[in-house]
């Protein structure tokens, strides 16, 4: 299986690097990268290893990031990324 990213989803990614380089300096955006876009294979080995989110969706979470995704058959698509600590949807079961 294998993962595509949404627009909303890369554009997310595009700010989590440039906040963490500005914050944390290059090699801990590196680091924190390479552990989101290998959380990334880690869903496409073990699609159904995040949470039931919607009807449609799932919720998978990254140290401090949630990543919303959904199942097709041959694929996961990352919808969305957001910070735990940022507002999330009312609707779905919130991750514990």
């Amino acid at each position: 299986m294998r993962y595509e990213l949404s627009r909303q989803a890369s554009t997310k990614i595009d700010d989590i690097a440039a906040y963490t380089d500005a914050h944390f300096g290059e090699a801990q955006t590196e680091e924190y990268l390479g552990g989101l876009y290998y959380s990334f294979d880690l869903l496409c080995d073990n699609p159904k290893m995040g949470r039931l989110w919607d009807r449609d969706k799932r919720c998978y979470i990254f140290r401090s990031h949630y990543v919303f995704y959904r199942l097709f058959d041959d694929h996961i698509l990352i919808t969305d990324i957001r910070n735990t600590r940022q507002e999330l949807p009312t609707t779905g079961n919130m991750p514990p």
